[in-house]
């Protein structure tokens, strides 16, 4: 016998996607600016900015990785 499909409301999975990309939209921006912070402290160019936006991107791209690579959750053992 199929078990019955996850009765999850629409405005729990809505706040889920929506902290899923606040979350990946952060881990790539922050990491530019606290680069862009630092070189302004430090008076190194944009040396900590490129660092910074390169980890940022790193990092997002890996969460989206991560994202894809799941399962869907809404059928379960089907």
């Amino acid at each position: 016998m199929p078990e019955p499909h996850d009765r999850t409301p629409p405005l729990v999975l809505a706040m889920q996607w929506s902290s899923r990309i606040t979350t990946i939209s952060l881990e790539m921006v922050v990491p530019g600016l606290i680069g862009y912070w630092l070189d302004q402290r430090l008076r190194t160019g944009f040396l900590l900015l490129t660092l910074g936006i390169a980890i940022g991107l790193t990092t997002g791209i890996m969460s989206l990785v991560r994202i894809a690579r799941q399962p869907p959750d809404d059928h379960p053992n089907e």
